[in-house]
């Protein structure tokens, strides 16, 4: 039951950290011979993989490796996650006293961030396994070899709901005061379009035919702003408000790329920051008239 709950409020508060203790730990009855297993020290990545390995019966050694409590994802993209992390944690748990090779196996995801030359310059042999672990049984009893399912990264619709999830409730934290301080009597109608943002960048983004995601949580704003600007009569209100439904828009459509497995290399910074000062131009223009 409790393992429930953790697991629900790390998937809603997904972007916050949540670490357990770095380890090396002896998963099953290893020898010397025995597998080495690499993750971060993301505690809900390591529940569940200690979970998976134990109920399969696979003898190896799991190093926990800090990552401050990030994910294998982030925690490389965010240069955590590296070949200096996981050498660190070699000396220090003094894994090559416990084995008689060299070889550890990465998870596929911590590609950006972990360099196997460095590994291999002190010694390490450094291989990726696949991107879930539910298929690390078949990949270490066919002798380290991936087929291309084990390298196929899937972002079905239950991942992108929960990545959904986690989007709405940090932008609502974000954007939570601005919307109390600009469209205080609107409050509620400014959280729901949080959520719709938040939600369609998660579950419908690939179905706009554009390429950044900004531009995405831009289109995603045009049903709205139609709506907005055949209901409200006020010329200053519907102004206001088309800022503010705008602003909105591009923040989280631009924060999506922190959010999205699709959006990591995307560079829109500058497209942001002018659409926004736009927005605040143009809505600080208005309490003039």
């Amino acid at each position: 039951m409790i393992g429930w709950i953790k697991d629900i409020y790390q998937t809603i508060f997904r972007f916050v950290r949540f670490p357990c203790e770095p380890e090396t730990v002896a998963i099953g009855n290893p020898d010397k011979s025995s597998p080495i297993l690499v993750t971060c020290n993301f505690d809900y990545t390591v529940r569940h993989l200690k979970e998976y390995l134990e109920k399969e019966g696979l003898d190896c050694f799991l190093l926990v490796v800090n990552t401050n409590g990030t994910n294998v994802w982030c925690a490389a993209a965010e240069g955590i996650f590296t070949a200096e992390t996981i050498l660190s944690h070699l000396k220090v748990y003094n894994v090559g006293e416990r084995v008689n090779h060299n070889r550890i196996v990465l998870p596929q995801l911590s590609a950006p961030g972990v360099k196997r030359k460095a590994l291999k310059e002190h010694g390490w042999e450094g291989i990726y396994g696949p991107v879930y672990f539910t298929d690390l049984k078949e990949y270490l009893n066919n002798g380290f070899a991936k087929n291309k399912d084990m390298q196929a990264l899937e972002y079905g619709y239950w991942e992108r709901f929960k990545m959904g999830l986690s989007h709405s409730v940090f932008c609502t934290l974000v954007c939570i005061l601005p919307i109390l301080i600009f469209a205080s009597d609107w409050w509620i109608q400014g959280i729901a379009l949080v959520w719709y943002f938040a939600f369609s960048m998660q579950l419908i983004e690939h179905f706009i035919p554009v390429n950044r995601l900004l531009y995405k949580g831009l289109a995603l704003s045009l049903p709205v702003l139609a709506l907005l600007l055949t209901s409200e009569t006020d010329p200053v209100l519907k102004i206001q408000a088309s800022m503010g439904i705008l602003a909105l828009s591009a923040y989280i459509g631009f924060d999506a790329q922190g959010h999205s497995h699709l959006g990591q290399n995307q560079q829109s910074g500058k497209l942001f920051a002018g659409i926004f000062a736009f927005s605040a131009l143009v809505y600080g223009g208005t309490l003039l008239l």
